[in-house]
């Protein structure tokens, strides 16, 4: 039973409820935010530790992706941890491990053991913050607000890039330039006496977003199922009260329906996830683990990591980098926001399909025009699409990009995550969020390690293979993605199975 959302929207304690909901929804999005911020600190500190380390480009390469490796391992862990310990203390222990990984890997000096030390409980906390959030969100929110908040994350995360980008820039500008072949991020900076090179400051930059994270942590409540699922029944009856509102005894209610839909086995081990065969996945959890998949395989972090190489095939030089990010983030934020607005009142399903059919067509025309323009021989002998010297050409591409990164952005970027959060029943929520997260990970580390090796092979190809990609996922959301919107999570038992 729920309060209709008119009535809802119309009663003053709801109304502070929802602003509660709000609050306590923001402050777990600030782990997208953590993930830009993260970002900037490897993307200063590259330079600098080929430097001091003397590591070739494979090797550092791997390093700077480590950290993704990692994260799968906290996502795993992260979502079936939350069933014993709790989701805000997920939450809490990800921001202390941002804070001590952030602040150790400042003083690694010359030593790559130890930024691989670091960098591993940096990915912990990654997976992990990045997981639960979704899975808290959907748990403390409105049902009819559930998709919009849970998408926050993915607007933190475009806008901490873009930001924590910007503060990167802003490190580097303000370093003298270094003696011989030294990278300018080896530069030593003054703050408040102390000197330190660029790189270092970056990191202990991500060690303030880290305590930003960890004490407004403090100010949230626990997740009420969660709550329910240990026996706590007064705290988790407050905790909605406070963010859904108690209107004529609907919180009672909810919290029996809440309590009945957890079922006898919430705490059991990853077995919870299997069919009554006991021999397979339940239906819902191969769902959201080839959601999670398709997600990543689409190729997307292939633009955000090598967008400078993207870039740079499509004619622009380097020093139009600053232009080519606001390009690319002026589109994912103007999706984000539109995906937030629409992802309430259209739904989840139409708003996939309509990503997959527009990422499709805009990879597919991106592969065509990649593979037909003219080539030039590079001096390895590799040949490469010569979009330069044909202006028409290279528009065209940066417009299917442009499409491409403005369908992923407000579709599957936000709403593959809001699906994650909200459609496993209760009983099993942490422990199949742990592994579709997991997955979600594995996959973007696979795209990450790819990309270079098939973009070297040939550009075009690589397009065209994320459009077959792309091609799949509109049948896998037609047959097979199930519809959310507006259903409480208590409902989800019907998805199991």
């Amino acid at each position: 039973m729920s309060v209709s959302t008119t009535s809802a929207k119309m009663h003053p304690a709801v109304r502070r409820a929802r602003h509660r909901a709000v609050w306590a929804s923001v402050v777990a999005s600030i782990s997208g935010l953590m993930f830009g911020w993260d970002a900037m600190a490897l993307n200063v500190i590259k330079n600098a530790l080929a430097y001091h380390t003397k590591a070739g480009n494979g090797l550092i390469g791997f390093a700077v992706a480590f950290g993704v490796l990692t994260a799968v391992l906290g996502a795993f862990i992260a979502g079936r941890l939350s069933d014993k310990i709790g989701r805000k203390i997920i939450m809490e222990i990800a921001a202390i491990l941002f804070i001590i990984s952030s602040v150790g890997t400042a003083f690694i000096g010359s030593s790559m053991g130890l930024f691989f030390f670091w960098r591993f409980f940096s990915g912990l906390a990654m997976g992990a913050a990045m997981t639960i959030a979704p899975a808290y969100i959907s748990e403390i929110a409105p049902a009819d607000l559930r998709g919009t908040l849970v998408s926050l994350r993915q607007f933190m995360l475009i806008i901490g890039l873009f930001v924590c980008g910007l503060l990167g820039d802003n490190l580097l500008a303000a370093a003298a330039e270094p003696s011989g072949d030294a990278p300018k991020s080896t530069s030593v900076l003054h703050f408040m006496g102390i000197g330190l090179e660029v790189w270092q400051w970056a990191f202990l930059s991500v060690a303030v977003g880290g305590i930003i994270y960890f004490i407004s942590a403090q100010f949230i409540p626990e997740s009420p199922r969660y709550l329910i699922s240990v026996g706590k029944l007064d705290e988790a009856h407050k905790v909605l009260s406070d963010t859904i509102g108690d209107v004529d005894g609907s919180v009672d209610v909810r919290v029996e329906e809440i309590h009945k839909s957890l079922g006898s086995d919430d705490h059991r081990g990853f077995e919870v996830l299997l069919n009554k065969s006991g021999r397979n996945l339940q239906r819902v959890v191969w769902i959201g683990v080839i959601l999670a998949a398709l997600q990543q395989f689409v190729g997307i972090n292939a633009i955000f990591y090598y967008s400078t190489t993207i870039f740079a095939t499509l004619g622009f030089g380097e020093a139009a980098a600053l232009q080519q990010t606001l390009i690319l983030t002026g589109c994912k934020v103007a999706a984000i926001i539109l995906g937030m607005i629409l992802v309430d009142r259209v739904g989840r399903r139409p708003l996939l399909l309509f990503g997959s059919i527009s990422m499709f067509l805009a990879l597919l025309a991106t592969a065509a025009i990649m593979l037909s323009a003219p080539k030039v021989t590079g001096a390895d002998g590799s040949t490469t699409p010569d979009l330069a010297s044909h202006p028409g050409l290279a528009v065209l591409a940066l417009i299917a990009l442009c499409l491409y990164v403005f369908s992923y952005a407000g579709t599957w970027g936000p709403i593959m995550w809001v699906l994650i959060g909200e459609m496993f029943p209760n009983r099993i929520r942490g422990a199949a969020t742990s592994v579709a997260g997991a997955a979600e990970w594995m996959s973007n580390f696979v795209v990450t390690l790819t990309f270079p090796v098939l973009a070297a092979w040939s550009i075009g190809t690589t397009y065209a293979i994320y459009a077959v990609v792309a091609f799949v996922s509109i049948i896998f959301v037609l047959k097979v993605v199930p519809e959310t919107k507006n259903m409480e999570l208590e409902e989800m038992d019907k998805l199991g199975n």
